[in-house]
């Protein structure tokens, strides 16, 4: 073992700039759908090693450039949008995105670098890390998809500690077994003790995970839920020409191959995926009709034929009035009820994605609602919803997964589980997809809330209210998936204190950077 750290070290010493980049390659491949997960307990040590003889110049230098392999290798499949949309905006987009995620990645580098020789730092420097991610879920830019606890995916024991403290206490777990690693590296003295300090980390939360997982949902009320995946291709999904063929094999998945509704009989509750009507759902006409009559009945008759409801996401405006737009447009969600004529109003979607839904500030800036970019030109909805009878859950539209404090407060609003209904055909055939389905597992892990995500090309799947995979489809397939969601009452500490868990990772950054620049 000690011939093991003599010779890496070595190596280290004479090559910190390769060996950061090659620790940020190996970080990156450790999240879903990649194999690695094991290894976040061990990933930085070297990079962290490394840092130990560079300036702080140098420090973040390096860390930004293992950033860019790493954040190439996590975004890679942005591209796919450019055979959609304008591909010198999208490509250029990509690359500022790309160099952007890249300074946090030099941030904890210099960060880090600046802990060396001052105790106090180096102790919070876990929960410092963890209040930058939870820095990065705040604002009109916020992007919070690569915190470091997502690697944990494939380890359904050991993400069990995120009903505590949230994915940023994992990240700060993760950060401490490495710093503990790093202390073992790097000294002869106490070797042994930093190195049970390290084993210690992933065995409290493999105990604990595992103690955790001996509750089930055995006697809890459940839904029949049947999710609709027809796979439309994006490259067709928003053309007029295509419109009729869309539709169409939506219909066609939805109600199989002899037209007699047999895949979605018996569900509670039928779900299509996010503008799985890639249009203006009700459009009026003269006469008080609308130009969608037709699907409108379509779907009607579908949720009074099967004695169920049926939720479809769809595009929305209202009229406004302003010098820049005649109209408020929305991302929905529309809830067709079994009784005739019973249409619940629609949801629209809360947090919209940065530079495509929306431009960031444009609330502030007024001047930037006249920029366009090729960008959806959405506004946020109004609230949360929360529909069902006897079991009530909150819909949620594609990005809105991917913060905590948002189905945190749809459960203090009354959701007993979730239901996500995205569009990840943007993402083509890529780790993209797979990415996006394991943060949601994490948010039925932190609040105890089943859900159930339908997405347009995949995965669709179900998660229960500790994460368990009941049941998904593959990439690209065009099925429909049903499965007996069990809907239990479980609480969790996070789900109760997340509000001040969240804010504390803030505040324990605030003080870490005022320290560093005191001590």
């Amino acid at each position: 073992m000690i011939k093991i750290f003599r010779d890496g070290t070595d190596w280290i010493q004479k090559h910190p700039r390769w060996t950061i980049v090659f620790s940020s390659l190996l970080w990156a491949f450790a999240y879903p759908p990649f194999p690695l997960g094991w290894m976040s307990f061990i990933v930085l040590a070297p990079a962290f090693l490394a840092t130990v003889g560079l300036k702080p110049r140098q420090a973040f230098g390096y860390w930004f450039l293992g950033g860019l392999a790493y954040n190439i290798v996590m975004y890679w499949w942005i591209y796919n949008v450019m055979k959609v949309g304008p591909a010198f905006v999208v490509g250029g987009g990509l690359v500022l995105l790309i160099l952007f995620l890249s300074l946090f990645n030099g941030m904890i580098g210099l960060g880090f670098r600046l802990s060396l020789k001052r105790p106090l730092l180096m102790m919070t420097y876990p929960l410092a890390w963890a209040g930058l991610e939870a820095a990065r879920a705040v604002g009109e830019m916020s992007f919070p998809w690569n915190n470091f606890g997502y690697t944990l995916g494939h380890h359904l024991s050991l993400i069990q500690s995120a009903s505590l403290f949230g994915v940023y206490g994992l990240s700060t777990f993760l950060v401490a077994a490495n710093l503990f690693l790093f202390q073992a590296w790097r000294t002869q003295s106490n070797r042994r003790l930093w190195l049970l300090a390290w084993v210690t980390v992933p065995l409290a939360m493999l105990v604990h995970g595992s103690l955790t997982l001996r509750d089930n949902s055995s006697g809890a009320p459940s839904i029949n839920i049947s999710l609709v995946q027809p796979s439309i291709p994006q490259t067709k999904k928003w053309s007029d020409a295509y419109f009729g063929e869309v539709m169409a094999k939506t219909f066609r998945t939805m109600d199989g191959l002899q037209g007699n509704f047999t895949p979605v009989k018996g569900s509670d509750l039928v779900v299509l995926a996010e503008t799985a009507v890639p249009d203006f759902l009700f459009q009026p006409v003269h006469g008080g009709s609308f130009v969608h009559k037709d699907l409108i009945d379509s779907f009607s008759a579908r949720a009074i034929g099967l004695h169920t409801s049926l939720l479809l996401g769809a595009l929305d405006y209202v009229p406004d009035h302003k010098p820049w737009r005649e109209f408020i447009f929305y991302n929905s969600a529309f809830l067709f009820r079994p009784q005739a004529g019973s249409l619940v109003k629609q949801y629209s979607k809360l947090r919209l994605v940065p530079f495509s839904e929306k431009l960031p500030f444009q609330n502030v800036f007024p001047l930037l609602n006249y920029v366009h970019l090729g960008e959806g030109d959405f506004s946020p909805g109004n609230g949360y919803r929360i529909w069902g009878d006897s079991l009530r859950y909150a819909p949620s539209i594609c990005y809105e997964i991917i913060y905590p404090e948002f189905v945190r407060h749809a459960k203090n609003a009354g959701a007993q589980f979730i239901v996500n209904i995205t569009n990840d055909g943007w993402f083509g055939r890529s780790n993209g997809p797979y990415a996006h389905a394991n943060i949601a597992r994490f948010r039925a892990v932190e609040t105890g809330l089943p859900i159930a995500r339908c997405s347009n090309t995949g995965v669709s799947v179900f998660y229960d209210a500790w994460g368990r995979d009941l049941g998904h489809t593959e990439l690209m397939d065009s099925t429909v998936l049903q499965r007996r969601l069990p809907v239990p009452h479980r609480d969790t500490f996070y789900a109760r204190h997340g509000g001040f868990i969240d804010g504390f990772f803030l505040t324990m950054l605030g003080i870490w950077i005022l320290a560093s620049l005191l001590l």
